[in-house]
């Protein structure tokens, strides 16, 4: 059981450590892969300082050249994974041991390269528990989506998942904005893909002025969002 813990960061040194800071010892997670999306060299000479001593082989940490953004970074840290399962993860939330532990008996029972594993909770604000042992593809996607929560959940991401399936269906033609994790979904359902709700899978949701999508969600295109809405909808 060899897992890559993939996290993304932009101009958060104040909360980057503290995201992976429960499972930073979990011999289960082999490594962590960082890419901190061109903050600049002051901030990426500070998360350099920042690994804790020790952790230098386990840590791997990255620089983009330019800002790719939000989606395309999550394509960027995925890439550089050298597991075959990994979990893709925002520096401004909490991983905690429990989620590991439900990755584990994932693990156990046997794994689907097809299918995301999705949590059933981002602690305190979004709580997706009542869809909880749903296996979603898209035959059904349709008829959850009139339900705003279940909306919620498939923009939220923090997933388990396969590296290269994940990287097939990746779709670097649009920048998608703060629609990112729903636009992947979209096109995860689309190429028959499914989508589990893992019971007990956690993690801690941050709420903070450093939030991208409270800072970005403005330059999302136009009706985007509601256009992959109603494709969904649509899947049969």
């Amino acid at each position: 059981m060899n897992i890559s813990l993939c996290i993304t960061t932009y101009k958060r040194t104040d909360l980057l450590f503290e995201s992976f800071k429960q499972v930073l010892n979990d011999k289960r997670i082999s490594e962590i892969v960082i890419v901190d999306d061109a903050s600049g060299e002051d901030i990426y000479r500070q998360l350099k300082q920042s690994i804790p001593a020790g952790q230098s082989t386990n840590i791997k940490l990255y620089q983009n050249a330019f800002n790719l953004d939000c989606y395309r970074n999550k394509h960027e840290a995925i890439s550089k994974a050298s597991n075959e399962w990994v979990i893709i993860f925002d520096s401004d939330n909490i991983i905690t041991k429990s989620y590991i532990d439900r990755i584990e008996n994932l693990f156990i029972a046997g794994l689907n390269p097809k299918t995301v594993y999705q949590p059933s909770f981002a602690k305190p604000h979004f709580n997706f528990t009542k869809y909880e042992s749903f296996l979603i593809d898209k035959s059904n996607v349709g008829k959850y989506m009139t339900d705003a929560t279940f909306s919620t959940m498939l923009n939220a991401m923090n997933y388990f998942v396969n590296r290269n399936e994940y990287l097939k269906v990746w779709d670097g033609s649009i920048d998608p904005v703060t629609s990112d994790s729903i636009y992947q979904n979209l096109n995860w359902f689309k190429a028959g893909n499914n989508m589990y709700v893992v019971p007990g899978m956690e993690y801690e949701h941050r709420v903070h002025n450093g939030s991208h999508y409270q800072n970005n969600v403005r330059r999302t295109p136009k009706g985007f969002h509601e256009r992959i809405e109603q494709e969904l909808k649509s899947l049969v």
